[in-house]
Formats: structure tokens, sequence, C-alpha cells
């Protein structure tokens, strides 16, 4: 795989973390363990991934910020299925894979618009 693709993976999946262990913050679940952690892991990362997520973000904000909707979306999907779910979405997946060209005639998916 593309090298500069697998880093801005791990940029936008550490700016994503940031932001969902920021979330926790004032809930039930954000515990001394979780928060020394959390601010810590944050921390290390910000410094890792703030300048470079800026740079991706501002040189196209829509395709990034559908990126990551749609990065929550699957993580959303995924961790609130069944194991009957699960199954059927490993093999949607798969299908997907194998026959891209149909998917893209037959099925719709949309990125949105931003509203600045």
């Amino acid at each position: 795989m593309n090298k500069q693709l697998d880093y801005l993976k791990v940029v936008l999946i550490g700016q994503m973390l940031i932001e969902a262990i920021e979330d926790l913050k004032g809930t039930t679940k954000y515990r001394q363990d979780i928060k020394l952690t959390g601010n810590r892991l944050i921390k290390m990362l910000e410094g890792y991934v703030n300048e470079d997520f800026d740079t991706v973000h501002n040189n196209n904000e829509e395709m990034t910020m559908n990126v990551m909707r749609k990065m929550n979306s699957l993580i959303d999907k995924i961790s609130s299925s069944d194991i009957d779910k699960l199954v059927m979405i490993d093999a949607v997946i798969d299908k997907y894979t194998e026959n891209e060209d149909w998917f893209m005639s037959y099925a719709s998916a949309d990125f949105l618009k931003l509203k600045i």
C-alpha cells in the first residue's frame, strides 16, 4: 500500500481518537485512569498529528471532513452490531472489493457538502 496513504490514515485516526477521548469528558466513563491515560495520549497525538492534520484539512476541508465522518459512521456501525450483522458487513465489504464496478453502478454513496 502507498506509504502516504498509510500516514494519512494514521493522521485521520489520530485526530478522531483525540476527538473521541475529548467527547468522554463529563461522562461517567471518564474516570481517573481513563482521564490520566487519555490526557497523556492526547498530548502525544497532538504533537504527532496536529500540524499534518491541519495541512490535510486546509488542503481539502470537505474531503477531510467527509472521510472522517464516514470513518466515524463505520466505527459506530461496527461497534453497535451483533455477530450476525458483523458477518454480513464483512461479506458486503468482500463483495465490494471483488466487484467495485458493480457497486459503483448499482449502489450509491454520498459525500455531504460542507456548510460554511
